[in-house]
C-alpha cells in the first residue's frame, strides 16, 4: 500500500483530476504553522514544515482574499506539481453555513501535454471541513 492511499485516501482508479482534487483540498484543510523561513531555503520552504495554509483565510475577509488567492498559488505551485497553469482561484463565502469555496481552474500536465482542470471544494471556516450532502 502506497502513501497516498494509505494517508490521503488516493485510489488507483481515481482520474487524475480526482486526486489532484483531494490532495487540493488536503492542502486546504492542513493548517502551516507558518515559520519564519529565509526564501534561499528552497528545500526548507518545499517540505512538510511549510505545508498548508495559514488559518488566516477563516478570518479574513474581501480585503485579504486577493492575498490569499496569492498564498494559495503559490502553495499549489509548490505542492501540486501536475497543476501546471492555474488560470483562476476564486472564493466565494455563504455567511448562513459559515463555509468558504474554492473554485481553483488551470491546467495540469499528462503525458499528451497539458489538460484543462476544474476544481471546486468547500470548506468550513469552523474545522475546515464540509461533508459532501448524501
Amino acid at each position: 500500500m502506497g502513501f497516498a492511499t494509505a494517508f490521503l485516501g488516493a485510489r488507483a482508479q481515481e482520474t487524475p483530476e480526482a486526486k489532484i482534487a483531494t490532495n487540493v483540498q488536503t492542502l486546504l484543510q492542513s493548517i502551516s504553522p507558518e515559520f519564519e523561513v529565509e526564501r534561499a531555503l528552497h528545500n526548507v520552504h518545499a517540505s512538510n514544515l511549510c505545508y498548508g495554509v495559514p488559518m488566516t483565510w477563516a478570518l479574513g475577509d474581501g480585503e485579504s482574499s486577493g492575498q490569499m488567492r496569492g498564498m494559495l498559488r503559490e502553495r499549489l505551485n509548490r505542492f501540486e506539481p501536475r497543476l501546471s497553469v492555474l488560470s483562476e482561484i476564486e472564493l466565494h463565502e455563504d455567511t448562513d453555513l459559515n463555509t468558504v469555496t474554492f473554485f481553483i481552474a488551470g491546467g495540469m500536465k499528462n503525458n499528451s501535454g497539458t489538460e484543462a482542470v476544474e476544481i471546486e471544494t468547500t470548506l468550513s471556516r469552523m474545522d475546515q471541513y464540509v461533508e459532501e450532502a448524501s
